[in-house]
């Protein structure tokens, strides 16, 4: 059960949207609902993944079809989390992770806007992670995901 304590989410939402142009006219609060629904997760025994120059999140636009990846680096027997969330305009949000060969771990497919992925890495490496926009209510949407990595 996720806490609806939101003090680090909130802020990191409210810059990530002062940083965003908006394409279409949207909800504020829906574009902060969806970067909020990813960011709870580092209150709950979570971690951002700092690798490979970034902060293990992405969040943007997206058109119907759309896909944004991240590529991180995991460590063997290490656990691990890739979570998205998006705002009212997605219906379908899809995430899968692939080892450092290119195959495909797990993929979260199902039909719902809040996808989630969780593996343990079996070797260290590259991963990579891809969150898509199937399906959309909108011309576009607000979405992302981010990278965790279970605290020990």
């Amino acid at each position: 059960m996720r806490r609806t304590r939101r003090s680090l989410p909130t802020l990191l939402a409210a810059v990530l949207l002062l940083s965003t142009g908006t394409p279409e006219p949207t909800s504020a609060q829906s574009i902060t609902d969806a970067i909020v629904d990813v960011l709870e997760w580092l209150e709950e025994g979570y971690d951002l993944v700092p690798e490979q120059g970034q902060w293990g999140l992405v969040f943007g636009w997206f058109s119907q079809g759309e896909q944004k990846e991240l590529h991180f680096t995991a460590t063997a027997e290490q656990s691990y989390m890739i979570v998205g969330g998006g705002d009212l305009s997605s219906a379908d949000l899809d995430i899968c992770v692939y080892d450092p060969y290119g195959r495909e771990i797990d993929c979260d497919v199902m039909r719902d806007n809040y996808p989630m992925v969780e593996f343990t890495a079996e070797v260290s490496g590259t991963y990579r992670a891809v969150l898509l926009a199937y399906e959309l209510t909108g011309y576009t949407s607000y979405a992302g995901m981010a990278v965790l990595r279970e605290r020990w």
